[in-house]
């Protein structure tokens, strides 16, 4: 492999990268993210320039993030499906632009080896490598409003224990340690039999990590109404879509409830104040308990702006807190400039959302203190509660899937709403319109849930939360500090022959 030269290495980084991502929830063919970074480390090792290097990792990664990305092309074709025949070249042309940072990886590490080339040795190349990968897998989740999905540490969502690393170091701290584990075969059999044993120790550590499973909060009712996209705002369906909310929000059990959920933009109807809707929401809300809803909401002016909010609404149709979603998906909820150029508007369905103004915590009577996460915003390391209120006891996700059907997509956004609630210590209750709705506790576990596609409610006490981890307290400090460590490792160890 790595004696292969022009187009063979370039297409051969193709298929790797895209091997790589079966790996990724939901399949966790873990095997073959082997085989693909391996691949990735030889075809690094036979480059002759760093310019070769990054060009065979940006065809890896082109691989990797068309197989990763595919289910975003699942949304053009939702009827009336206009822009359909741009989906394909969208996703093309989005992993051509997320493949620059793996080749951003291997041309900075190439050069550095082709300057020090002791920096090349057997395992401090792989140590390098995974520095510089785990710099530009956090870059992508930053730069350009971020798309931190399917970060590397994502292999290992088939074992809830491997993935308590995230408690410490984040889910880019746990890429880094995954990428030396799995590519540990390309420095030797040793290497890949310390490899081995590391993820075996890290499995019964995770595991010792992780106590009984405990929920014994108030009762929460998640409601699944699986409305698929194309019919969600025609308003022929606007009562019947209502009237399906509210009978499953009111099935038996109803009275002992605190919350009911509702996912994002469940409400068939823009909600503005003194809105006659909000009489036929409030029947929905438990007594002595809220209502809480994803729902589209407008001022008394629906033209000055609409923003894509989480209600919580009493038993008297009073919305008693409002949260508006603050990271916007760009070009598929908001258009830069909107207000500016009009004419732009219309390309985004009915419309761009505004921007919230911040995270919050939301605290309500009945009910722990919680922070609200729409859809998207779940995917953020270390953005997902509010950074100057008081810590929440658990987070609350209100998510519409139903664009994605039932490809990777929504499995994907699941895992990544695990890892949050590992990394901050907090449980989680997860609504989605399609599925999978779920209540996951503060280790990541999935303790109830209602698969895709299925119509129904999921009624669960709420977990507790932990003490405050690692990385809810330093967040992004932790992961600075284990890539000094591995820095230190790198300019120190004593050089060791390739083989």
């Amino acid at each position: 492999m790595t004696r292969l030269q022009g187009t063979r290495a370039m297409g051969a980084g193709l298929v790797a990268g895209a091997l790589t991502a079966l790996a990724m929830p939901p399949l966790h063919w873990l095997p073959l993210a082997v085989a693909g970074l391996v691949v990735f480390v030889w075809l690094w090792d036979g480059a002759p320039t760093a310019r070769i290097a990054g060009w065979r990792a940006w065809w890896w990664g082109v691989g990797h993030f068309i197989v990763g990305s595919y289910w975003m092309l699942e949304a053009f074709f939702v009827p009336p499906a206009d822009f359909a025949l741009l989906g394909p070249p969208a996703i093309v042309g989005l992993a051509m632009v997320l493949g620059v940072f793996p080749g951003l990886a291997a041309w900075t590490t190439k050069a550095l080896v082709l300057r020090w080339p002791q920096f090349g040795s057997r395992y401090r190349r792989l140590v390098l490598l995974a520095i510089a990968w785990t710099a530009t897998e956090w870059l992508r989740g930053h730069v350009f409003t971020g798309y931190p999905w399917n970060p590397l540490g994502h292999v290992w969502a088939f074992a809830t224990p491997l993935l308590q690393g995230a408690a410490l170091v984040g889910v880019y701290g746990l890429g880094t340690l995954t990428f030396i584990v799995l590519a540990a075969p390309a420095a030797g059999w040793r290497a890949a039999l310390g490899a081995l044993a590391a993820v075996g120790v890290a499995g019964v550590a995770g595991q010792q990590a992780m106590p009984p499973v405990v929920a014994d909060g108030p009762m929460i009712r998640i409601v699944q109404p699986n409305v698929p996209q194309a019919e969600k705002w025609r308003p022929e369906n606007q009562a019947r879509e209502l009237k399906k909310l509210i009978d499953l929000s009111r099935r038996e059990g109803f009275d002992r409830l605190a919350a009911v959920v509702w996912p994002e933009t469940a409400v068939p109807f823009v909600v503005q104040p003194e809105s006659p809707g909000l009489s036929a929401l409030a029947t929905a809300a438990p007594r002595g308990g809220f209502l809480l809803a994803g729902a589209a909401r407008a001022g008394a002016v629906v033209q000055d702006g609409v923003w894509n909010s989480l209600l919580a609404i009493t038993p008297d149709g009073e919305v008693a807190a409002t949260f508006d979603k603050v990271h916007l998906v760009p070009f598929g909820e908001y258009i830069p400039f909107h207000k500016e150029w009009p004419p732009l508007t219309g390309l985004v369905g009915r419309g761009s959302f505004e921007k919230g103004d911040a995270f919050a915590t939301i605290s309500l009577p009945g009910l722990p203190s919680f922070s609200p996460l729409i859809c998207y915003e779940a995917i953020f390391p270390a953005e997902v509660t509010a950074p100057d209120a008081a810590r929440p006891a658990w987070l609350l996700n209100v998510t519409n899937d139903a664009w994605f059907g039932t490809s990777s997509g929504p499995y994907q956004h699941l895992t990544s709403a695990r890892l949050r609630t590992i990394e901050e210590g907090l449980p989680m209750i997860r609504a989605a319109n399609t599925g999978v709705s779920a209540v996951i506790d503060a280790f990541g576990r999935v303790i109830a849930s209602l698969e895709m596609e299925r119509e129904g409610v999921v009624d669960h006490a709420l977990p507790p939360p932990r003490a405050a981890t690692l990385y809810a307290r330093r967040h992004d400090w932790t992961l600075l500090g284990l890539l000094t460590i591995l820095a230190m490792f790198v300019l120190i160890a004593r050089s060791q022959p390739r083989g």
